[in-house]
């Protein structure tokens, strides 16, 4: 199977109000005034879909969101599937039900969507190693929660995410990809200080026109 070109990827986004609320609202309002921060939040999410529709590998991104939302994410390319509000892995485990219909047989990644920092070719770069791996993981900064989850074939993608997700996915067979450990594609955002390292690397433009720079 090639690593080019085949990838469905599906990125849960949460809808405008609570969106990401651990992060905002920690923040001070000289960081990002709080009638700005929902806006901030979807910024994030917008750059990260950005980035990962126009990687190499990827044919189709599925988002799952809600209707606030969902015509941002059309713009941009991606195949908007409605999210049943039920929690991150049923968010995900309906837009992998909706990669398995309409790309039967293509390999399937679970990414989050509030990597603040990563550009096209971070996503190729860890889709090309995913490849070669029936199931493949990246855990997060902390090495506890999981930012990717990858599967050859998507009847083997079951996602476990929440907290201390990095274990289960390990006992369910996923492999640890071979990124450093300070790679864009590990660092979610949670808190102030993820915030402060992601906009260290970069930001993505929306995030930044957000935050005026």
């Amino acid at each position: 199977m090639s690593a080019t070109g085949d990838w469905v990827v599906v990125m849960p986004v949460k809808g405008t109000v609570g969106a990401k609320s651990r992060l905002l609202g920690g923040l001070a309002d000289s960081e990002i005034p709080e009638a700005r921060r929902a806006e901030f939040a979807l910024a994030l999410a917008l750059d990260a879909v950005d980035a990962v529709r126009t990687a190499l590998p990827v044919v189709r991104v599925i988002v799952v969101t809600s209707a606030e939302v969902s015509e941002r994410f059309e713009a941009l390319g991606a195949l908007v599937r409605r999210d049943p509000g039920t929690g991150l892995n049923a968010a995900f485990t309906r837009g992998i039900r909706a990669a398995m219909e309409l790309n039967p047989g293509r390999p399937v990644a679970a990414l989050m969507s509030d990597l603040a920092s990563i550009r096209p070719r971070d996503v190729t770069a860890a889709l090309e190693l995913a490849a070669a791996i029936p199931l493949g993981m990246l855990t997060d900064k902390d090495g506890t929660g999981t930012t990717l989850l990858t599967a050859l074939s998507p009847r083997g993608l079951v996602p476990r995410f929440g907290l201390g997700s990095a274990r289960r996915h390990r006992e369910a067979g996923h492999v640890e990809l071979d990124i450093a450990r300070g790679d864009r594609m590990r660092l979610d955002i949670d808190t102030a200080d993820d915030l402060a390292a992601a906009r260290a690397l970069g930001l993505g433009p929306r995030a930044k026109a957000v935050l005026g720079h």
